[in-house]
């Protein structure tokens, strides 16, 4: 019996890549080649897709149980005779890739095979979200949008070697960057599994990188620390709680500065726009209904073009600021432990913050970092623990998200989220506070907390702080 490919641990390395017009343009006909091979297989993952749904056996598969094992069984076997049936499988959508390729002459002349492969695993990756009902729709590839290109091996068609990087037989690319750099050094040391081109739009001009996918574990500037640390994030909010110090702060501070820039740009958009096109909105400044022609002048194209700029600026400068901050908390951490939460109910509840502040990709990278360099991160269900109701002493009592102190009768007041994250490090792996070894450690650590209190309420002499401090 065949055993599946044993997996082994990857990392990134992003490298920009020196080119002029000729070599750019060259890029996006291949990217156009690419954005034709994924519409035709996405199109035909949809086409079996839509035949194994107009089946018998699919109508009456989907009314079997989930929770029996032998209908759960009998729901397997269906759905896999389903899709051997009518081909919808990755080996056979890379086969209809291959296939429409080699049929036609102008992308078979610019793509190798594996790229072509790994278009169509993407394509039908795509649709099978779509049938499991995890995306609403799924997109096809419009004219201009680039699609970006990687192998399956360091090999064949797209290749690194020695700073330089090889598309075909006709493309040669320069890598830009600085051979001074020890993480660079210890990355291209490593094992290369395959390569990506992948394109973006800065100031207004294209620029290309090459993303190097190695194997093994990015280069470790630092060793992990030797606290257990408690977390509670908000959704515009962290709380850190270890042995030596408290922190309360807020996500990518520094993203709220960009934020007015960006309303401002938005709105000379709208109202460039409103110039354009007066007969596409109504006398009280709505937009009319049905199909309409847009026009855009000159000027709205260039303060689009500065909108996509600082779109761009926010997120790179809020992975930067996420970086930051995983990495000071990993200087202070041997295990970490925190809420497991529900970033889509926070979406609906919070969606603004969450779009500036991203706490679940702050989470993501502090998880990813913290396991690959062997410590110890865990997430515990909110349920059963009730930090925020929960007081050491063994009391639980409800408060509403406005009270942003935790006072109980036994006498402990403390900051809410703080003294939530402080809960957070008792909370055993049968998912319940120590409340004994809570009590314990409290006099020690509710200085740290009121240190961090004091603090905050000296910064705040010298500028805002956000309200859900509640200092």
């Amino acid at each position: 019996m065949a055993t599946s490919k044993e997996r082994t641990p990857s990392f990134v390395a992003t490298i920009r890549l020196k080119t002029n017009l000729k070599e750019e343009k060259q890029l996006l006909v291949l990217s156009d080649c690419a954005r034709q091979l994924y519409n035709a297989c996405l199109g035909e993952c949809l086409k079996r897709l839509k035949a194994i749904q107009g089946t018998d056996l699919y109508k009456e598969s989907i009314q079997l149980s989930k929770t029996s094992k032998a209908d759960v069984e009998l729901r397997r076997a269906n759905f896999k005779d389903l899709n051997e049936t009518y081909g919808f499988k990755n080996a056979s959508i890379q086969s209809f890739g291959t296939k429409t390729k080699n049929d036609s002459k102008f992308i078979a002349e610019h793509l190798g095979t594996h790229v072509c492969q790994k278009i169509s695993t993407r394509a039908f990756k795509a649709t099978q979200k779509f049938a499991f009902k995890l995306a609403k729709k799924v997109k096809f590839k419009h004219k201009g949008e680039f699609v970006s290109l990687e192998g399956k091996n360091n090999k064949t068609f797209l290749t690194y070697s020695n700073g330089y990087v090889f598309v075909g037989k006709n493309l040669t690319l320069k890598c830009l960057f600085d051979p001074k750099d020890k993480w660079m050094q210890y990355a291209l040391k490593q094992k290369i599994k395959y390569c990506r081109i992948i394109k973006k739009e800065v100031k207004g001009e294209n620029r290309f990188y090459v993303q190097l996918i190695l194997e093994g574990n990015p280069y470790r500037k630092y060793e992990l620390g030797k606290e257990e640390i408690g977390l509670d994030i908000g959704p515009s909010t962290i709380a850190i709680v270890g042995e030596s110090k408290a922190e309360l702060k807020e996500f990518c501070e520094e993203v709220a500065l960009l934020d007015k820039e960006k309303r401002r740009i938005n709105r000379k958009m709208d109202r460039q726009r409103r110039a354009n096109n007066p007969n596409n909105f109504q006398n009280n400044g709505v937009v009319k209904k049905g199909k309409k022609e847009w026009f855009y002048s000159n000027r709205y194209i260039h303060t689009r073009s500065k909108h996509r700029e600082m779109e761009r600026k926010i997120k790179d400068v809020r992975k930067q600021l996420h970086g930051r901050d995983t990495n000071q908390i990993l200087h202070r951490a041997s295990s970490i432990q925190t809420e497991k939460l529900s970033y889509k109910a926070f979406q609906k509840l919070f969606g603004k913050s969450i779009g500036r502040k991203a706490p679940s990709m702050f989470l993501s990278i502090l998880k990813q970092k913290m396991k690959s360099r062997g410590g110890e991160f865990r997430e515990f269900p909110t349920y059963c623990t009730k930090l925020s109701q929960t007081c050491h002493c063994g009391t639980i009592k409800k408060k509403p998200l406005k009270v942003r102190w935790h006072k109980c009768e036994c006498g402990v007041v403390a900051q809410r989220d703080l003294y939530s994250a402080f809960l957070a490090r008792y909370v055993t792996k049968s998912n319940h506070v120590d409340i004994k070894k809570a009590k314990g450690d409290w006099v020690q650590l509710s200085i740290v907390l009121d240190e961090c209190v004091s603090n905050l309420e000296k910064m705040k002499l010298e500028r805002k702080l956000i309200t859900t401090f509640g200092i």
